[in-house]
């Protein structure tokens, strides 16, 4: 990765500086946004605002995340191999920047009685603008470093001023609702706003400060066709117990994040506090995160991911004990919940990172493939996990506005903790398992012919 001002300092092998590192993470903070408010916040506008019912709104979620998938796998591959004189993945980028405003504020401004065209639609439309900026912009991520321990540095940076960006969203939502009296209609149209400014100005701000490494010069191998490509891909087991992962990791967030706002409002009666309380778990990132990252240098990746995994099967189930009204005792759960939050997705990116470095032999680097199909995995399962707790909430009895029954609270709940806890017991049997490789040897020297 070779900055504007072609400092070595900042390249490979060496570290990128905190500044750039928060100029390239720049990103994240849009993609925290549209998660933020797509998996927490659309689910009760949809429903209590514009009047679309529970299961239409879970069969949306799931739906453009399938949808998303495809586009994800055929831009990560295009983004790949076209070459521009502005680069490979600047295009890209720039023309999501364009695509997310409009869909941002068509969908989140959407008035009473939209029609279910509009609402799909709109939809569709920020979460190709959305591919269109994370896939180019993660393939260029992997790329900055070729040293493992600063791999895991970068990918840990842009977990963490994720974070950071999500905390600044929260408690922006938190003084509108408890000091101006915001209703969800509004809050929708402010994380509208917000999402439609942001792209454009984070994209902007990247384009402007890095260029993409240039071609590798001599007899460069051909890059391989997108099946061919994923044949090997898929055919790799180290990457597809990568994949597997990121599959119960995006349920486990996705389920609990849609759950979320009607856990704390109608079940547990904190009405006016739920982005407040969102913003235990992101406060703990920013003093634990770096702690995880060099522990995992130290220690490995494999053994503090299953500390991550093994510590949400552990305390999401102690959600059931918390009692109705009491505020400090929720937010002592989620700050409990948040000491191992986010390790999960900087070590995992940082492995895919290592294995898209190995998979590139002498030719071509597919980055941007091997971010698309972990983001692919990534997406589907979110799609499935918002479905699912939705799905769970629906099933429980629960009708919006109403308050619910003692059987509906303990089943949303239930909703609430089972799929994270389930989750963290499996990816510990995926990491346990027979053949599971130490992080640093889950890579291979693939060639394509």
């Amino acid at each position: 990765m070779e900055p504007r001002d072609s400092s070595q300092a900042q390249c490979k092998p060496g570290r990128l500086g905190l500044a750039r590192l928060a100029v390239f993470s720049l990103p994240v903070l849009l993609f925290q946004a549209v998660e933020l408010a797509w998996r927490s916040y659309l689910p009760a506008f949809l429903t209590q605002t514009v009047g679309v019912s529970l299961a239409l709104v879970g069969g949306l979620m799931l739906g453009v995340r399938v949808f998303d998938a495809v586009a994800d796998v055929v831009l990560g591959w295009v983004s790949d191999t076209t070459t521009t004189p502005l680069g490979r993945r600047a295009p890209w980028m720039a023309l999501g920047a364009i695509m997310v405003p409009v869909g941002a504020l068509a969908l989140f401004l959407a008035p009473p009685g939209s029609g279910v065209l509009r609402v799909i639609g709109a939809g569709v439309l920020l979460h190709i603008g959305y591919s269109f900026i994370v896939t180019p912009h993660g393939g260029w991520g992997l790329e900055l470093s070729e040293d493992e321990a600063e791999r895991t540095r970068i990918m840990g940076a842009k977990v963490w001023f994720g974070v950071m960006g999500s905390i600044g969203m929260l408690a922006l939502i938190g003084l509108l609702e408890r000091r101006f009296g915001f209703t969800i209609a509004s809050l929708a149209a402010m994380l509208g706003i917000v999402i439609a400014a942001a792209a454009p100005l984070a994209v902007f701000a990247v384009l402007a400060t890095f260029r993409e490494p240039r071609p590798k010069a001599g007899n460069v191998p051909a890059a391989p066709s997108l099946a061919e490509l994923l044949r090997v891909m898929i055919g790799d087991p180290d990457l597809r117990r990568i994949l597997v992962l990121y599959m119960l990791c995006g349920m486990a967030d996705a389920s609990t994040a849609a759950v979320f706002l009607f856990l704390a409002e109608p079940v547990l009666g904190l009405k006016g506090l739920g982005a407040m309380l969102l913003l235990m778990q992101p406060v703990m990132v920013l003093f634990t995160l770096p702690l995880w990252a060099i522990m995992a240098d130290r220690f490995g990746r494999r053994r503090v991911l299953a500390v991550g995994f093994g510590w949400q099967a552990l305390t999401m189930p102690l959600v059931l004990l918390v009692p109705t009204g009491n505020a400090a005792a929720f937010a002592l759960f989620l700050a409990l919940r948040g000491l191992t939050f986010g390790i999960d997705y900087m070590l995992l990116r940082a492995m895919v990172a290592d294995i898209a470095e190995k998979g590139s032999g002498s030719g071509p680097r597919m980055s941007g493939s091997y971010y698309a199909l972990s983001s692919v995995t990534l997406k589907l399962a979110l799609g499935l996990g918002a479905g699912f707790g939705l799905w769970l909430v629906s099933a429980s009895g629960f009708q919006v506005g109403t308050a619910p029954g003692a059987t509906a609270s303990l089943a949303i709940r239930l909703a609430y903790a089972l799929p994270s806890a389930f989750a963290g017991l499996c990816a510990l049997l995926v990491l346990g398992g027979r053949g599971a490789a130490a992080p640093q040897a889950m890579v291979h020297d693939l060639q394509f012919s």
